[in-house]
């Protein structure tokens, strides 16, 4: 026997063991190095109770704040990691004003199916007062794709999404990302929020009553700048129609605004069943033709927003929300009432769903100043941090107009003037008898 050979292979062997222990500590150590995710500190989402947190380190990039996804009527945060050569993961946190009918369960199936992902497994994480379902998918490509999608319910029919899609780096890491991540969330019901849904029971209680009596008033109103230049007018016109015994109010609205936006709409309200009918036609100069929308329930209750533009969207029946023509008589009600601050659910003419909330001001800290001016509401659109308007109420609480401030563009004032004075500023621009038809 040749000891020497013998001896020469041996050494070979352990070197090329030492070698294969080696790698093997080497890839535990970048798979532990990567499985360690960092939780940022919590994000806050204004007027909802919850706060998140996103993943942080080296190669790590989120937004800074939570920004409004319109098509879904949701807040969203988004994260990404990449890796040149290797792989990428994206993580994404939604909070839904308005969440489909179904259980956590199926509501991931039918997310799968939209996207053309086969579902792996599910599992849950969290607490037992809000736990999060989330299922692991596949999706059929190359290179495979790995989906990690939770949904946790919350109060009012909200429902808050964390997705992470990773491909490159395994299913280890894409579930300890969502793990990690969903274990930081803090989730506690505002006061505000239980306060606004009375107050709406209270809202549709008192327009009931008046829809015995007597139409709301119609109001009048000269748009202006901050510098008092005429930009336009807003007109809303309100009356009581009965239909087959049914009692309904009626308003039709026109607003116009120089080289901006021409709308015409007519909204049908039912506060004892809850029921909206609204169309609306809206003309943009750049746009070059009207864009039509309507809104009212369809067979099984659900509230439709049909656009002859774009996808329909539908909301719960059993959710109710407040046409945005209405909101200057809430906040009356709002006014009246013993509560200092409440969030409602508004549902503008375009089917955008926004929360609001209203607070009382006293008239030294208002943006408008007159000596007129005896009470403040503030209402504050949860959307953008940026986006808000004060009704002015004078001393017998009637109202004298408002301030507007809107994302990306100057403060606006309303002032409330006659329909007269419209017709006369305006003249043939005043299209205060006009109508639109809408489905009785």
């Amino acid at each position: 026997m040749d000891i020497e050979k013998v001896k020469r292979y041996s050494l070979i062997e352990v070197v090329l063991l030492a070698i294969f222990m080696l790698g093997l500590l080497t890839a535990g150590l970048i798979v532990k190095l990567r499985a360690r995710i960092v939780p940022s500190d919590l994000i806050s989402l204004p007027g909802s109770g919850l706060s998140v947190s996103m993943p942080t380190g080296s190669g790590w990039e989120r937004t800074a704040a939570w920004q409004y996804e319109e098509a879904e009527n949701s807040m969203m945060l988004i994260g990404q990691f990449g890796d040149p050569g290797r792989g990428g993961m994206a993580v994404r946190w939604r909070y839904l004003f308005s969440t489909p009918a179904g259980s956590e369960r199926e509501l991931l199936e039918q997310k799968a199916r939209k996207i053309g992902a086969a579902i792996q497994s599910f599992d849950m994480i969290g607490s037992q007062e809000c736990p999060m379902v989330y299922a692991r998918m596949l999706l059929p490509q190359t290179p495979r794709e790995e989906i990690y999608l939770g949904i946790m319910r919350l109060d009012a029919n909200r429902s808050v999404e964390l997705l992470v899609r990773s491909y490159g780096f395994g299913g280890f890491h894409g579930e300890n990302v969502l793990e990690s991540v969903a274990g930081s969330i803090q989730y506690h019901p505002l006061q505000e929020s239980a306060d606004g849904r009375a107050l709406m029971d209270e809202f549709l209680q008192t327009q009931a009553n008046r829809l015995a009596s007597r139409p709301l008033p119609d109001e009048s109103f000269l748009i202006k700048d901050a510098t008092g230049k005429n930009l336009g007018y807003y007109h809303a016109r309100h009356s009581v129609s009965n239909d087959n015994g049914q009692s309904r109010f009626r308003m039709q609205i026109r607003q116009f605004e120089y080289n901006a936006l021409e709308l015409k709409s007519e909204l049908w309200f039912d506060p004892l069943g809850k029921d909206t009918r609204w169309k609306t036609d809206l003309i943009i100069p750049q746009a070059g033709r009207p864009v039509v929308y309507e809104i009212g329930a369809d067979e099984s209750g659900s509230l439709s927003v049909k656009c002859d533009a774009g996808e329909i969207k539908t909301f719960p029946a059993d959710q109710f929300f407040l046409p945005e023509p209405l909101l200057s008589e809430l906040a009356y009600v709002f006014l009246q009432s013993e509560y200092s601050g409440v969030i409602v659910d508004v549902l503008a003419a375009r089917g955008q769903l926004v929360p609001v909330y209203l607070t009382k001001l006293s008239p030294e800290k208002a943006k408008a100043k007159s000596e007129a001016v005896d009470a403040v509401v503030r209402m504050d659109f949860l959307y953008h941090p940026d986006s808000y308007e004060e009704l002015l109420f004078d001393r017998s609480q009637n109202l004298l107009g408002r301030f507007e401030q809107q994302p990306g563009r100057r403060p606006r004032i309303w002032d409330t003037v006659s329909t007269k004075a419209l017709q006369q500023i305006f003249q043939e621009d005043f299209h205060g008898n006009a109508t639109v038809s809408v489905a009785r």
